[in-house]
């Protein structure tokens, strides 16, 4: 092989190879112009759609999460009491949703979204098709708006015991879920007080 075609081969395999140890050296990214780690991403990763929640527990994103909960409760409140448990599982659903499903917050994510299941079941089996449905005017924190289904009123007293029930289960349950877990333990229970706080929705009836 001619030296100069020999010299040009070996500049362009030169070339090759500092052009990928410059790519394998930049930061890995999720379209959003996020890092994410190595290893799934789980210490840098964010809800689509909500940067302020991060996969790894921390003050803001506990506060974040605790004020889409508020928010829930203070438009449920605003609700004749047969559109309440309508309400507060769309509510939690969405705050589940914006949840991250791994890092710390994921057994949060779990069991908020467990809970609102259970609501839609109670609501389901007292659903009340003669009354007109509700649209949401939406809240300062979920922007969407939907359409209630009424409980029967007849039911609602023990319809409201049933889902204060269910409320009572997920505090608890998110109470336990970090006992073994100093790094968790504040950020749940604050999750928890704020789950826990939307029963005063449920004793109108």
């Amino acid at each position: 092989m001619p030296a100069r075609k020999r010299n040009r081969l070996l500049f362009q395999r030169l070339t090759t190879a500092v052009l990928a140890l410059a790519l394998s050296a930049m930061p890995v990214t999720n379209g959003l112009g996020q890092e994410t780690s190595g290893e799934g991403g789980g210490h840098h990763s964010h809800t689509p759609g909500d940067p302020r929640i991060s996969a790894v527990a921390s003050p803001a994103t506990t506060a974040s999460i605790v004020r889409n909960i508020q928010a829930v409760r203070a438009e449920c409140a605003s609700y004749d009491p047969v559109y309440r448990i309508d309400c507060l599982r769309r509510g939690l659903k969405d705050v589940a949703d914006r949840i991250p499903g791994v890092g710390d917050y994921r057994q949060a994510k779990r069991i908020i979204a467990q809970a609102a299941s259970k609501l839609g079941g109670i609501q389901a089996n007292n659903a009340d098709a003669s009354q007109p449905r509700v649209r949401t005017r939406g809240n300062a924190r979920f922007k969407r708006q939907r359409t209630l289904t009424a409980v029967k009123r007849q039911n609602l007293r023990q319809a409201m015991q049933q889902a204060a029930a269910v409320i009572e289960e997920a505090e608890t349950l998110l109470l336990r879920s970090a006992e073994n877990s100093q790094k968790r333990s504040s950020h749940y229970q604050q999750i928890a007080a704020a789950v826990g706080s939307t029963k005063v929705l449920l004793r109108s009836a």
